[in-house]
């Protein structure tokens, strides 16, 4: 019995070891574009326009995009997707994603933002990829940079008028 034990062991860890090597690199993300299309005295709405860069040789079938934005440090809004989209093996293909932040956010990024011409930003997330049921797989989503402090994200600034 101890034999058919181990050979099961054996299949099994070759199985997880056979899924696991199946596991995409994640996709690369640039935010491209940060606009706000609307401001009210309570929230501002983005539009987060993101490029995405499929390093593998196989094409990845995302469904789902999640994150958390964050400028210069100060976390600014959630956002998801539940759009899917094939990104061709070693292509790109863009998405966008609407963001709503609250009056709270908004005021504690204004206070960073004077007298700069440009913003960091932070992106935490996760991006679902693949078909149903163990075939998806989640992995995360990290990427930071900056924008330039310019067109409607002037709205943001506290010297603005």
């Amino acid at each position: 019995m101890s034999f058919t034990r181990a050979l099961i062991a054996i299949l099994l860890a070759t199985v997880l070891f056979a899924c696991a090597a199946l596991r995409p690199a994640p996709p690369e993300v640039q935010l491209t574009g940060l606009e706000i299309t609307d401001l009210s005295l309570t929230h501002a709405n983005f539009l987060a326009r993101l490029q995405l860069y499929n390093p593998n040789g196989v094409s990845l079938d995302i469904k789902g995009l999640r994150f958390t934005l964050f400028l210069n440090d100060v976390r600014v809004a959630d956002g998801q997707t539940a759009k899917s989209l094939t990104i061709p093996a070693e292509q790109r293909g863009e998405a966008s994603i609407r963001l709503s932040s609250s009056l709270f956010n908004l005021y504690q990024l204004t206070r960073k933002l004077q007298g700069q011409d440009q913003i960091a930003f932070r992106i935490d997330g996760e991006v679902t990829i693949g078909g149903l049921g163990i075939l998806r797989t989640t992995i995360p989503l990290e990427r930071d940079g900056v924008l330039p402090l310019a067109g409607t994200l002037n709205q943001l600034r506290p010297d603005t008028r």
